[in-house]
């Protein structure tokens, strides 16, 4: 077999391990309203496998009700058996949990409990699973987990508490029967990290374990990206899988710049001019500018001519083929002139850095944010022209629940 082969055959490998992780959250946060808080959940992966064939996996699920369900899994060894175990199990927990949600009886131990009486048969006399169970109830804010002999989940409140939660039951071996569920109360929960024993048992530069760094490092991140900064900076040597799922609530900001934008392109061109030059009289760059003028530019031609106009992709591409793009979007305009896009922004401070945010919302039908999910297997094979360009000039982006908002994040010098 040729090394070309060979290294096309390892690629589709890994892609259908990807594949087999899924996440009903991709590039989207959760709004949460509470007793008349507003507040942003975020929940973001870093899953960076030592090898092709990894022996940890994860899902993130959304039931029929809007709760939100994980698992985090770490098979014992490496290499094939270990990615065999992980694979399977991963095909299993959503297989069951498809499942179950599309009979409207989805409950989350007995979610668990189908998983365990299954696997526990199959998995070797000497191996075990180590695997935690989410469930989280945004209206009422609390969490359900069920943790098998996982690292501590870390926790930091609004207040800055920091909370360590230990493991509830024993890893998943052949013997096991029963398990035990705790319940928390998140609501002042401001943000929370759960990962594999790869993540803290991997080396820092003095030979120690990064365990009592990564505590630090959690503490005083500021976001998924300064905390993936962090552990890049930290960790010198590794020989396992490195997997955490950072999740992390904001207050919503209510002092907001609020502009009411009509849909055409001279308005457009406008609100990009106008928030281009709010950053510069703010500190900011000028590549960060030119970057942030870009990644605006794109977003609201999208939120125009999807949202407002409910342009698809093909309608799109035809129009452009014929050479009418420019006359068809003159005709929209007309007939959607009652129509707008509401763009939010402001600049804050953040963890000692300036950052802006902002909201765009275009009143459409909006899309389902699994699309993107190939973005994350394989960015060769997505065609999102839009997203890729500005997942490259921004920080993070994320969708509504629906689909038809996105809010973007830039940190400025």
């Amino acid at each position: 077999m040729s090394m070309k082969k060979i290294t096309l055959e390892l690629q589709n490998s890994l892609d259908k391990e990807l594949s087999l992780m899924k996440n009903d959250f991709y590039y989207q946060q959760i709004e949460v309203n509470r007793a008349g808080k507003r507040n942003i959940v975020r929940l973001d992966v870093s899953f960076n496998p030592i090898g092709i064939l990894g022996g940890d996996t994860y899902s993130i699920r959304k039931t029929v009700d809007g709760k939100v369900i994980f698992f985090i899994l770490d098979a014992m060894g490496k290499g094939i058996s270990a990615s065999i175990t992980a694979a399977t199990s991963a095909t299993l927990l959503n297989y069951i949990f498809d499942d179950m949600t599309a009979h409207g009886n989805f409950k989350f131990k007995r979610w668990i409990n189908r998983y365990i009486d299954f696997v526990k048969n199959e998995i070797l006399e000497n191996e075990m699973l180590a695997v935690s169970f989410g469930y989280y109830n945004k209206k009422k804010g609390f969490f359900k987990q069920a943790s098998f002999g996982m690292p501590v989940l870390l926790m930091q409140t609004f207040d800055e508490e920091f909370i360590k939660v230990k493991s509830n039951n024993a890893p998943i071996s052949r013997y096991t029967d029963d398990f035990v569920i705790e319940k928390i109360d998140v609501k002042n929960i401001k943000k929370a990290l759960f990962y594999t024993d790869g993540l803290c048992e991997s080396v820092i530069e003095d030979g120690k374990f990064y365990r009592d760094k990564m505590y630090k490092d959690f503490i005083d991140s500021k976001s998924i990206i300064d905390f993936n900064t962090r552990v890049k900076e930290n960790i010198a040597q590794r020989d396992d899988d490195i997997l955490y799922l950072y999740i992390d609530s904001l207050e919503h900001n209510s002092d907001f710049i609020v502009k009411h934008v009509k849909p055409n392109m001279e308005d457009i061109d406008s609100i990009v001019f106008e928030i281009s030059d709010y950053v510069k009289n703010s500190g900011a760059k000028p590549k960060e500018i030119s970057e942030l003028s870009l990644a605006l530019s794109e977003l609201m031609a999208n939120a125009l001519e999807h949202g407002v106009f409910g342009l698809d992709k093909n309608t799109k591409n035809r129009l452009i083929n014929d050479g009418k793009f420019d006359i068809a979007l003159a005709e929209y305009e007309k007939k959607y002139k009652d129509r707008e896009i509401i763009v939010k922004y402001i600049v804050k401070e953040e963890g000692g850095s300036k950052i802006l945010v902002a909201r765009i919302e275009d009143g459409g039908e909006g899309f389902d944010t699994k699309s993107l999910r190939n973005l994350v297997i394989s960015s060769e094979y997505f065609n999102g022209r839009g997203v890729l360009i500005i997942k490259k000039l921004l920080d993070r982006f994320y969708y509504n629940e629906k689909g038809n908002a996105i809010t973007i994040r830039k940190f400025l010098s």
